[in-house]
């Protein structure tokens, strides 16, 4: 891309995560409606870079290793930089790590253009120590406190994003990612669950998507025929290879790795479930509900218990009790949970959410 992109995505890496999957089908669906579009990324690896069209030009800031807000943070001159440098007409931090690094860079560079910031994850959690919400409540407002725009989930985060600071109230829209395909909901048709009963689970393996919770709660129904396969990788795979040996469940536990198309893990499964500490509103338990897969999942976030209520799924479980995973989990294998047809994804879909931001961020660069 020589000129100036219309809209530039910024990315840590093309990680399995939600961000980097929503970002990647975000930036080719808004290449494929004539928007020049570029993704500022500091690592070019991972999985989610093959959902990138060629119609997306890449620039590879680079940058140290370590943790990820370490790497983010060291990375804000390089992306003021950039922003002197390119200019992009609208700048997308795509996600909550991408938010505090982008303003930043935003102040650095003085730049004059749109800055779209997406919220995708709780921003004061409730369980946080006293000085870490002051800080967070501080260093969220100044970043988003630059932002033209704030996207999102649902109008539960417009009352989060206000907590924050009252005056981003006026600058918040709701708007779905885009999360369900038409191919997803085609094969729900197709849904067999195979024997012995699968309980699923996608998604990094790490602290927030908390899947010890998910062996502890097994392991309380040994009695009962069930594997569990767990779709993802991550920095807490060998604790919990250690927690399902020390709760003698290693044989009934698999370790599938990161899958690219999760659509036929859904088809066979008995279960989604969808154990995490926190989340915005979780792709995953919409992709399930699209191919007829049922769901039992945490109270994670405030979306995700409305959206729960609003499909008429099985409620969701209070955070990290056990107990009532199990209990959930038994209701899935006993074949007791509501039945959710794949048409209460529908409004979640890819097409219509890319046509949603064509058009706000079309409007922003008018």
């Amino acid at each position: 891309m020589s000129g100036a992109p219309d809209i530039a995505i910024l990315l840590d890496h093309f990680g399995s995560g939600g961000v980097e999957r929503v970002a990647c089908l975000l930036a080719s669906g808004l290449a494929e409606r004539g928007l020049a579009v570029e993704i500022v990324v500091l690592a070019d690896e991972g999985p989610a870079r093959a959902l990138l069209s060629d119609k997306v030009a890449v620039r590879v800031l680079g940058g140290a290793g370590g943790r990820r807000g370490r790497r983010m943070r060291a990375a804000v001159p390089g992306i003021a930089e950039y922003l002197r440098e390119r200019q992009p007409r609208l700048f997308h931090a795509p996600g909550n790590h991408t938010i505090r690094p982008a303003g930043a860079a935003v102040a650095r560079a003085g730049y004059r253009g749109a800055f779209v910031a997406k919220v995708t994850n709780p921003l004061l959690d409730e369980r946080l120590p006293p000085w870490e919400r002051a800080w967070r409540r501080w260093s969220f407002g100044r970043a988003l406190g630059r932002a033209t725009q704030v996207l999102v989930l649902s109008e539960r985060g417009v009352d989060e994003v206000a907590a924050v600071r009252g005056a981003l109230r006026a600058r918040c829209r709701a708007m779905h990612n885009p999360y369900v395909s038409d191919a997803m909901l085609a094969r729900a048709a197709e849904r067999r669950p195979v024997s012995p009963p699968v309980i699923l689970s996608v998604g990094r393996l790490r602290e927030q998507k908390n899947q010890a919770l998910l062996l502890r709660a097994a392991a309380r129904l040994k009695d009962r025929d069930w594997r569990v396969r767990l779709c993802g990788s991550g920095p807490d795979e060998a604790a919990l290879r250690a927690l399902a040996a020390e709760l003698g469940i290693a044989e009934r536990v698999e370790f599938a790795g990161f899958i690219a198309d999760p659509v036929p893990e859904y088809i066979g499964a008995t279960v989604l479930a969808q154990s995490s500490r926190w989340e915005g509103l979780p792709a995953t338990v919409l992709e399930a509900i699209a191919c007829g897969c049922p769901v039992v999942a945490t109270a994670s976030s405030p979306a995700l218990v409305d959206l729960l209520r609003e499909v008429g799924a099985r409620e969701a479980v209070p955070r990290d009790d056990e107990a009532g995973f199990a209990a959930a989990l038994a209701e899935a294998l006993d074949g007791r949970l509501p039945e959710v047809a794949p048409k209460a994804a529908w409004p979640y879909g890819i097409e219509a959410s890319l046509d949603e931001h064509a058009a706000v961020f079309r409007a922003l660069l008018a």
